[in-house]
């Protein structure tokens, strides 16, 4: 092994237009969501990592008694072994890079 990261599948959608009035924690709670909803029939009952920029989002339980929705979703997750880690922005290029959008 290279011990270098390899991306083996990409997703991506459009916010719908009430999704676009989340608050950022909301937003990138989402994101981790929709990935995991999309991805769950591959976790099997392996531990999964998860490298974030948006540090919040390893607090989520904590959050969760302040906001319904970020309730609902970590109720959700709890289904899953998923292991959230900060990655600074500057460590996690290839996400920041394809969250940018194009000019076409």
């Amino acid at each position: 092994m290279d011990n270098v990261e390899h991306p083996v599948s990409y997703l991506s959608r459009k916010l719908r237009d009430c999704e676009c009035n989340y608050s950022t924690v909301e937003k990138e709670a989402l994101a981790l969501v929709t990935a995991v909803r999309a991805f769950s029939p591959y976790f099997g009952s392996a531990s999964i990592t998860v490298f974030t920029d948006h540090s919040p989002l390893r607090y989520i339980e904590v959050m969760r008694n302040h906001n319904a929705k970020l309730m609902r979703w970590s109720l959700e997750m709890q289904q899953y072994f998923l292991d959230v880690q900060h990655r600074p922005g500057k460590l996690n290029l290839l996400p920041d890079l394809l969250s940018i959008p194009s000019s076409a």
